[in-house]
């Protein structure tokens, strides 16, 4: 089993692992600091030792770690460093992702039913919404004022029963979708504002995300709105 150092603390950029399993084209460590594509968060990138890493994925309970060349072997020690770069605007893409839904779920009550965290663009699909140019451009106001009052982001495991008794009325769905097997909960908590749990990576403070750019939105079927965004 590997432990995902990425949810302990998404800023940790480099880290030392033991090769636990070894492929033709992927390894498995004891530990990472890569998060594999899930969750609509692509993967990271970046190397293991000198070797360019093309994608982490998650498959059958193993974290993969898919390379352009695998010269390791079982019990190697190496060394993991991402592209931080891309991370950080993974990062605050994500951050981005919960405070529009957040604002959109409050004001309008439409929740999200899909998503795609991008590096440059990013997009959310809400269902039931039909915004106006009115709307959109009041989210724009709303999200870039929460973004300059540089609310803390905090990120925690709790219990369910927890979580449930805890959070408010219209964001329990979002807990109740998990599997009744799950009783521990990672939590993404915008103070005072959402709860929504999450296995992403997150930053610290909404000062950090950036003003959003509502590029477009596109109808994707009954009562469901695609909004297209980028941030500064």
């Amino acid at each position: 089993m590997t432990i995902p150092l990425y949810q302990q603390d998404s800023y940790l950029a480099e880290t030392d692992a033991i090769v636990i399993e070894s492929e033709e084209n992927y390894i498995v460590l004891d530990k990472t600091i890569f998060y594999p594509t899930s969750g609509g968060q692509l993967s990271d990138k970046g190397f293991i030792d000198n070797i360019k890493i093309t994608e982490v994925k998650k498959e059958l309970g193993k974290i993969k770690h898919f390379l352009e060349e695998n010269p390791f072997s079982k019990q190697d020690k190496v060394h993991l460093k991402i592209d931080w770069d891309l991370r950080y605007k993974y990062m605050r893409m994500h951050s981005a992702q919960h405070l529009i839904s957040a604002i959109i779920l409050d004001k309008y009550g439409a929740e999200t039913c899909g998503n795609q965290i991008s590096d440059e663009t990013s997009r959310l699909d809400f269902t039931p919404f039909n915004p106006t140019e009115q709307q959109l451009n009041d989210i724009t106001i709303d999200f870039n004022n929460l973004v300059d009052k540089k609310i803390t982001i905090n990120v925690y495991i709790t219990s369910r029963a927890e979580v449930l008794a805890t959070v408010n009325p219209s964001r329990r769905k979002l807990f109740s979708r998990l599997p009744e097997s799950i009783n521990e909960i990672r939590v993404i908590e915008i103070q005072d504002l959402d709860k929504c749990p999450c296995g992403g990576t997150h930053v610290k403070n909404t000062n950090e995300i950036g003003h959003i750019e509502i590029i477009k939105t596109m109808n994707k079927g009954k009562d469901v709105t695609r909004l297209i965004f980028r941030l500064d």
